[in-house]
């Protein structure tokens, strides 16, 4: 919400929170994935999604194997998240 309230959000694709989607509607068009990129601004649905986006982040920066093995790392028990793209 600080995101949209502050402008950064204007015609591009978000998510937030679950109990929020009605809300950021009013900042960017909404999609209900775990993690949305639109152009640089990244999102998340919520504090789970956190991991997921940070896991995201990780791969852009450096490689596929890199996200693995933090994954792995850390025990994270599932596979990739549902991402949007650009």
């Amino acid at each position: 919400m600080l995101l949209g309230a502050a402008g950064f959000l204007q015609g591009r694709r978000a998510t937030t929170h679950p109990s929020e989607l009605d809300t950021l509607a009013e900042y960017a068009e909404v999609v209900d994935n775990r993690v949305v990129r639109d152009g640089n601004v990244i999102t998340g649905r919520g504090v789970s999604a956190a991991v997921d986006l940070g896991l995201y982040v990780v791969e852009m920066l450096s490689d596929v194997e890199t996200r693995e093995a933090i994954a792995k790392q850390m025990d994270y028990p599932y596979g990739e998240a549902v991402f949007n793209d650009e």
